[in-house]
């Protein structure tokens, strides 16, 4: 849509950003509020486990976002990008204030994957629907300046998890107080390429103009909806989604089996406290800001190919350097290494945000970054689990190894079947 493309950055995208970016907080103060749960829960006897079962229930919320990522990425196409983001936050909201009442660890499972799939539900609709409101040329910076706010997201529940102490039901109740932003969230307008590829090209056009204080006009949409089954999405865009699926994979492997268990990471290799460990997690989460900021300068310049790629090769590095320095108990270079890699990883997480969505065309954008989200949920899911176990087996610096590699490998992935979209006008 040209007259969005062409737009200049104004008021209403001041505000849009600043209501996303909230909700987006909030998706990572509930999707890490159990890195801060895990370590509390073996004070009580109801909730003791093994590392594994604990691990189990660090990805039971992920599991949860693998549906979610699915189901509200698909309802996005239908019903509209709002819509679903509203049903989505409302989801996992809710989800987290019953989480604080849980009597037992497996009860406190089931809940986190009801919370799962709200957050995984609004990760995808959040950043197609920004997406269609940015001009072109500043869109992947902006959806990586977007994707920042989960690092603000990460300090606050630390802040939090360190203010309430020993209290997780409250670290988890917390979570829920974004029900507060649904009020807000309804005032938003539904997009206007949405509208349009729909026929309702009148209502597209008071978007607009409510948008960008200007008319415009508007042509119906020339070409058919394409089907938007997961099936004819692989027949249609392969290639771009077995990229999607193995970078996706492979960057949320290493970010939740890194963060979920981090203060354990930290407890163990620096011989500290758990509420020591929360206070250096709060360091390697600030660390994660100008790892957001740079990658969405680079973004613009170099292109989102080479930024997601190189950010993803770093990031394994730096656990390889974790790795090494692991059994040392340098303080330093352990907390350097974690440092690095939060950088590093989180900015590959605002490129690969800035990335999927101008891979896919208007109307399967929606089922094509849910489809992304639910392979991030597989390896996000999977990873707390495995890293569990290894460290029932083996060390932590192993569990930090086997991480790494997974991260290098998305790396050669996107540089070997990526494409650069850098520039490209959404259609």
């Amino acid at each position: 849509m040209e007259v969005i493309d062409k737009a200049k950055f104004g008021r209403f995208h001041y505000i849009l950003l600043a209501i996303l970016g909230t909700v987006w907080a909030f998706i990572a103060i509930n999707t890490l509020s159990v890195s801060f749960v895990i370590p509390l829960l073996s004070k009580e006897p109801a909730f003791q486990g093994s590392l594994s079962k604990l691990g189990a229930m660090g990805s039971a919320a992920l599991w949860g976002m693998l549906f979610g990522a699915w189901f509200f990425g698909t309802v996005a196409d239908y019903i509209g990008r709002k819509n679903a983001l509203t049903l989505a936050v409302s989801l996992f909201g809710l989800g987290s204030i019953a989480s604080s009442f849980a009597n037992s660890l497996n009860q406190l499972i089931a809940l986190r994957f009801i919370v799962g799939l709200g957050l995984g539900g609004a990760l995808p609709v959040a950043s197609s629907y920004f997406a269609e409101f940015m001009p072109a040329k500043i869109r992947g910076a902006m959806i990586s300046i977007l994707e920042s706010f989960w690092a603000i997201g990460t300090i606050i529940i630390g802040i939090v998890a360190i203010l309430l102490k020993a209290s997780w039901r409250s670290i988890l109740l917390f979570g829920g107080s974004v029900l507060l932003l649904l009020p807000i969230i309804l005032w938003l307008p539904e997009s206007p390429r949405f509208l349009a590829l729909k026929g309702k090209t009148k209502e597209a056009e008071r978007v607009i103009e409510r948008i960008l204080g200007r008319k415009a006009e508007i042509k119906a949409q020339e070409r058919k909806q394409a089907k938007i089954t997961i099936i004819e999405l692989w027949k249609k865009y392969g290639k771009i989604t077995l990229m999607l699926s193995i970078a996706w994979f492979s960057i949320a492997f290493a970010y939740y089996g890194f963060f979920i268990w981090l203060p354990r990471f930290l407890a163990a290799t620096l011989k500290i406290t758990v509420f020591k460990s929360f206070q250096y997690f709060i360091i390697t989460a600030v660390a994660q800001l100008p790892g957001y900021w740079s990658a969405a300068y680079l973004l613009e310049r170099i292109g989102r190919k080479k930024t997601l790629s190189t950010y993803l090769l770093l990031s394994g590095l730096a656990g390889v350097m974790f790795y090494h320095y692991a059994s040392s108990e340098n303080v330093y270079m352990i907390l350097t290494s974690a440092v690095l890699f939060s950088f590093f990883n989180l900015g590959a997480w605002g490129a690969i945000y800035a990335y999927t969505p101008e891979l896919y065309p208007t109307e399967v954008r929606g089922t094509g970054t849910g489809w992304a989200g639910a392979m991030a949920r597989i390896g996000g899911g999977l990873a707390p689990i495995l890293a569990g176990k290894i460290m029932e087996t083996s060390t932590v610096g192993v569990a930090v190894l086997v991480i790494a590699v997974i991260s290098i490998i998305g790396a050669l992935d996107v540089l070997t079947l990526g494409k650069e979209t850098k520039g490209v006008e959404l259609v």
